[in-house]
């Protein structure tokens, strides 16, 4: 027989059991005190320290001191002129696209995840540079004299001179170089002053003939320390790109490099504008060095071989794929130990390369000084001491997909690296004579 649910019934025992289960839960929300949370009513610290540097016509960084909070500091309010401009994560802000020559007020203010903000800190007045005037400039002489007062006031391994290169700086920089190798010096002029650059036209009137040259270099207030790059107008040795990455710290190379170059008119000449340790901060490119310490520690942002943020690097990305025949060498120096020769040649690689010019400057040194020993790291297959492997120019020339990052599986042949001991090739003309020599028969 089927009994039949009181309707009644039923729906009595749905009432208590639903009221027995919102109690349960009342009891529990009201019972466990962690389930309770305290309302953040606190304010963070109102920054102090708020400072700028690296400004420019266009440009300048903002850093302050962190605030503090009792909880956390989430972000901090960048305020222009009274009015909100940004936010960031960090204490500082580079800030790009000011007027030159103009006034600007700033504040910050520190913000936590509850919203609550704090004071306003104290203003910082900050005045632009003074929009320079894009004019070619003229001088004479001797080049080598030239160059040489430039390089004799670089900053050298502390003081933080050199500044990092911004996306919209290096392309700035990439008009520059295109109108100078398309010969288009009134727009590399007009260019060139948005980054402090000017172009000056410095004919040398102790060579013979007199021969002309574009060179690239800062203004007299330097705020970049991107280095200077000097272009013959009309070059014997149209293939030659010579380069001197570290003048300070490689003894004497960056004097070498630029009496190289004015003895064989070569196309270009790039000279570093600061010590290869100017900087605290590491690149984000592979390597390792102890130039900068007594132990292994990363490359510098400073360090313009190994960055690819550099006018270095966007120069010769610029040039190699302008000039599909010129070949890219960089001088360098080393400490000589008891097993190590007198020059260490690469192309970045140990591989070989179908035109071999590594090989055919060794060759052409051996003629200037038979006593010269070598290793070459594509010839000498367990020599890596120096190879420049973690050359960044060097990788970009040599195919890298990464150059900040991955080593190059091929060559070019067009990327040449000399390392040299001092006494036989750069303590003195004498030694820069046979570079010199050497590379005026193989270009």
């Amino acid at each position: 027989m089927t009994m039949k649910t009181n309707p009644y019934l039923k729906n009595l025992l749905k009432t208590y059991v639903l009221f027995m289960a919102m109690a349960a839960i009342s009891c529990s929300s009201n019972n466990d005190e962690s389930q309770v949370s305290e309302v953040d009513a606190e304010s963070p610290t109102k920054p102090t320290g708020l400072t700028a540097t690296n400004i420019t016509q266009r440009s300048l960084d903002l850093t302050w001191e962190p605030a503090t909070d009792n909880v956390k500091v989430k972000n901090y309010w960048l305020y222009q002129d009274n009015q909100f401009l940004v936010g960031s994560g960090k204490a500082s802000y580079a800030l790009e696209g000011l007027d030159p020559g103009r006034t600007y007020i700033y504040q910050i203010q520190a913000n936590d995840a509850a919203g609550n903000a704090s004071e306003l800190s104290d203003p910082l007045e900050v005045s632009t540079m003074e929009l320079l005037t894009a004019e070619l400039q003229y001088d004479s002489g001797n080049l080598e004299v030239y160059l040489g007062a430039l390089m004799d006031a670089v900053p050298g391994v502390s003081g933080n001179n050199y500044k990092v290169p911004t996306d919209n700086d290096l392309d700035q920089w990439g008009l520059i170089i295109h109108a100078i190798l398309e010969d288009n010096i009134e727009e590399a002029v007009a260019q060139a002053v948005y980054l402090n650059y000017q172009v000056v036209e410095f004919a040398d009137t102790e060579s013979t003939p007199n021969q002309v040259y574009y060179i690239l270099k800062e203004f007299s207030i330097r705020t970049n320390y991107w280095g200077t790059f000097v272009f013959s107008k009309t070059p014997k040795k149209q293939n030659l790109v010579l380069a001197a990455p570290h003048i300070l710290h490689d003894q004497n190379t960056g004097y070498q490099a630029a009496y190289v170059f004015r003895q064989n008119v070569a196309k270009a000449l790039f000279i570093s504008g600061a010590h290869r340790c100017n900087r605290e901060e590491p690149t984000e490119c592979s390597g390792t060095t102890k130039a900068c310490s007594s132990n292994y520690a990363p490359y510098r942002v400073s360090d313009v071989p190994h960055n690819i943020y550099s006018t270095f690097q966007r120069t010769t990305e610029i040039m190699y794929n302008e000039l599909p025949s010129s070949v890219f060498v960089q001088l360098h120096g080393f400490s000589k130990e008891a097993s190590d020769p007198y020059v260490i040649m690469s192309n970045g690689t140990n591989k070989t390369p179908a035109k071999d010019y590594v090989s055919l400057i060794k060759n052409a040194l051996l003629e200037e000084d038979n006593t010269l020993t070598f290793k070459i790291p594509h010839l000498d297959a367990n020599w890596t001491r120096y190879a420049a492997f973690d050359n960044t120019q060097g990788r970009f020339i040599n195919g890298s997909p990464n150059p900040c990052s991955v080593e190059a599986t091929g060559t070019t042949g067009r990327f040449v690296h000399i390392e040299q001991e001092s006494s036989k090739l750069r303590a003195s003309k004498a030694g820069w004579e046979k570079v010199s020599n050497a590379l005026g028969k193989v270009f």
